[in-house]
């Protein structure tokens, strides 16, 4: 992660890289890396809450082997696709909620990139104008609002077991986890009416207690559905929770 003062090595990364792929090198096809940013063919672009831009990965990663290169959301979208609900849906979206907001879009079986390959970046999108300031320079970011990072500063707590647990217990932890499935349902809502899938797939680190909270957001998105009246409107959290991401990342030739 990349917050304030906090610094990130990336030399120290693609070092550890370079060993576990000459470990097993012998033993692999293909090697598939998930970026939480912008990338394109081989290249990291941008990253919001990493200080990495403009890397070939190719400079740093030493191996014979081709090399696969998305989003993380995109691999996590196509790992729960492919092992869970292909055979179920062929318009399909998957949003991770955790440091940050992003997600993996399928259209029609699909991956869809984009352009440029940075189709998905719905935490960029704006659900406050003039909201507060985003590590991408632009104000009012969805993720700004509905991340995990953005609850536990709104909490001023450290982990998810804590504010759901407090939650129970204390009526202004239980306010500020109503705003934020408020914001969290606005920004989702945004998402159905563009793209209108047949399943809207909750992953990232909020998945894992949906318990706690997807009944209220799943009636708070509907009420902002746009097709309210036709649309059978389906969700739920990833069967895969945070794996998601390193098992799509080791399929991503399938879908590049």
């Amino acid at each position: 992660m990349y917050y304030d003062n906090v610094t990130f090595d990336t030399s120290n990364v693609f070092e550890s890289i370079n060993n576990f792929i000459k470990e097993y090198e012998e033993q692999t096809e293909n090697i598939g890396i998930g970026i939480p940013g912008l990338c394109n063919d081989t290249m990291i672009n941008y990253t919001c809450n990493l200080p990495l831009s403009d890397i070939d990965v190719t400079d740093y990663i030493k191996t014979r082997l081709p090399i696969y290169i998305s989003n993380d959301a995109n691999c996590a979208a196509i790992a729960e696709y492919e092992f869970v609900d292909r055979k179920m849906f062929s318009n399909y979206i998957l949003v991770t909620v955790g440091t940050g907001i992003g997600s993996g879009i399928i259209l029609n079986g699909n991956l869809y990139t984009g352009s440029t390959g940075s189709a998905g970046e719905i935490g960029h999108m704006t659900i406050e104008k003039d909201g507060l300031e985003c590590n991408c320079g632009r104000k009012g970011c969805f993720e700004k609002y509905a991340s995990v990072s953005a609850l536990l500063k709104m909490t001023e707590l450290d982990n998810l077991k804590e504010v759901f647990y407090l939650s129970g217990k204390n009526p202004n932890i239980q306010k500020v986890l109503d705003v934020y499935i408020e914001n969290l349902a606005e920004g989702l809502a945004n998402v159905v009416n563009m793209y209108d899938p047949e399943m809207l797939v909750i992953g990232g680190s909020l998945a894992k207690f949906e318990e706690n909270f997807m009944y209220i957001l799943k009636s708070k998105i509907i009420n902002k559905l746009y097709n309210k009246y036709t649309y059978d409107f389906n969700i739920k959290s990833a069967n895969l929770k945070n794996d998601a991401g390193i098992i799509g990342a080791s399929i991503l030739n399938r879908y590049l």
